[in-house]
C-alpha cells in the first residue's frame, strides 16, 4: 500500500532523550542521533514526505528544528509540529492526529506514524485509524497482547523495508471480517486468545534471536478461523476456504497461515507449518479450549469428543509425538521446559486477574 507521508515522533525516536536535561532540546549541551537515524533518513529522502509531529511542551516546531539542525537532519523534513502549532492537541489525543490531517491536507489513508510510545504514538494513531510503525528496541509487549499497530522495528535501519509491508489488516478489520463470515462469539473468544498466545510465543522468541514477526503471528492468529462458520454447512476444509479468502484479499502470509494450521497438517509434509509464524499460530490454536489455557493432550481430548474424530490411535499417538516435538522446538530457543512455556502463556493472559 502507498503511504506518502511519514509522521515521526521526536524524543527517542529521533533523538536521544536525556533525562537529566530540561527545557528545549535545541539548547541541551549534547545531542545524540537515536542510532540509525541518519541512515535511514538518507534511504527515505526524496521518496516519501517526511514529517515530524511531537509532544514536546517546551519547545515549537522551529525549536525542535534548530535540535535537528545541530544533527545535519533538519532538511530531510518538510515540516514540524508541536502543540504549539496544533492548538494545544498531543498524543494521543485524537484531536493532534486530526489537525495534523488537516494541516498536511491529506487523508488517514495516506498516514503512518513512527514512535517509540505505544500509548502516545501507536494507540493515538490508532485511534485516529492511522496505519502505525512501533519503534520497540527493548523488544516490549503490548497491554492486553492486543498489538495495534501495523509493523513493528528493533533498530531504526529496518524502517525503510517494513514501509512495503503495511497491508496487514488491523484488529478491527480482521473482527470486520469474522463478522462478515457468521463469526460467533464463541469463535471470537477462540481465536482472540490463540492470537494473544501466538503474539506473546513470537515475541518472547524475538527476544531470544530468532527472526519472527509478532503482529504477523497475531493477525494470523485472529483471522486462521476465518472461514469455521461458513466452511460447516458445506463440510469443506475450512483452512483451505479460509486461505483462499485472505489471498483473495491480498494476504498470502495469513493465507499459508490458514492453511496450515488445521490439525493433521502436522502430519502431512506438504501442508505442514513452516514459518514461525505459521507454526505459532498452529501451537497456540491446541492449547485453547473453552477460553481456558491448556495443554495440548487436554485440547485434542476435547476436540476428539466435540468433533467424534474416529482416528486411529497410530495416528493420534504421532499427532501427539510431532506435537511435542514442535513445542519442544518452541521452548529451546528459550530454555524453557514445556511446563514453563504453559505456566508463562497462563500468567501472560490471565495476569493476577
Amino acid at each position: 500500500m502507498s503511504i506518502p507521508t511519514i509522521v515521526f515522533d521526536g524524543g527517542d525516536t529521533l533523538i536521544k532523550v536525556d533525562p537529566a536535561q530540561t527545557g528545549p532540546m535545541m539548547d541541551w549541551p549534547v545531542l545524540e542521533a537515536v542510532a540509525g537515524v541518519p541512515e535511514m533518513l538518507g534511504a527515505l529522502d526524496g521518496r516519501y514526505r517526511l514529517v515530524v509531529g511531537s509532544n514536546a511542551s517546551d519547545s515549537n516546531g522551529t525549536k525542535i528544528k534548530a535540535a535537528m539542525a545541530r544533527l545535519g537532519i533538519d532538511q530531510t523534513f518538510t515540516a514540524y509540529f508541536t502543540q504549539a502549532e496544533l492548538n494545544g492537541a498531543r498524543k494521543p489525543d485524537l484531536a493532534f492526529f486530526l489537525a495534523l490531517e488537516q494541516k498536511l491536507g491529506v487523508s488517514r489513508s495516506e498516514l503512518v506514524m513512527v514512535g517509540d510510545s505505544y500509548t502516545f504514538d501507536i494507540l493515538g494513531a490508532a485511534g485516529a485509524g492511522w496505519r502505525s510503525i512501533w519503534f520497540n528496541p527493548r523488544g516490549e509487549v503490548v497491554p492486553a497482547l492486543a498489538p495495534e499497530h501495523s509493523a513493528e522495528i528493533r533498530f531504526m535501519k529496518d524502517l525503510p523495508a517494513v514501509l512495503y509491508h503495511l497491508n496487514l489488516p488491523s484488529i478491527a478489520e480482521s473482527h470486520a471480517w469474522l463478522a462478515g463470515q457468521g463469526a460467533s462469539a464463541n469463535l471470537l473468544v477462540h481465536v482472540d486468545m490463540v492470537a494473544a498466545l501466538a503474539y506473546q510465543m513470537a515475541v518472547w522468541l524475538r527476544q531470544a534471536g530468532e527472526e519472527v514477526d509478532p503482529v504477523l503471528a497475531h493477525r494470523g492468529g485472529l483471522l486462521h478461523d476465518l472461514a469455521k462458520i461458513t466452511a460447516r454447512p458445506l463440510k469443506a476444509d475450512h483452512g483451505v476456504m479460509a486461505a483462499k479468502m485472505l489471498a483473495e484479499r491480498g494476504q498470502p502470509e495469513l493465507a499459508q497461515i490458514a492453511l496450515r494450521h488445521m490439525l493433521f497438517n502436522l502430519l502431512d509434509k506438504a501442508n505442514s507449518p513452516r514459518s514461525w509464524e505459521e507454526k505459532l499460530v498452529y501451537f497456540a490454536d491446541k492449547l485453547v479450549e473453552s477460553g481456558q489455557i491448556v495443554h495440548f493432550h487436554e485440547r485434542l481430548a476435547a476436540l476428539r469428543e466435540r468433533y467424534k474424530i474416529a482416528t486411529p490411535e497410530e495416528e493420534m499417538n504421532a499427532l501427539l509425538a510431532a506435537l511435542g516435538a514442535l513445542e519442544s522446538e518452541i521452548c529451546r530457543p528459550l530454555s524453557w521446559t514445556s511446563a514453563k512455556l504453559l505456566q508463562q502463556l497462563k500468567a501472560a493472559y490471565f495476569g493476577s486477574r
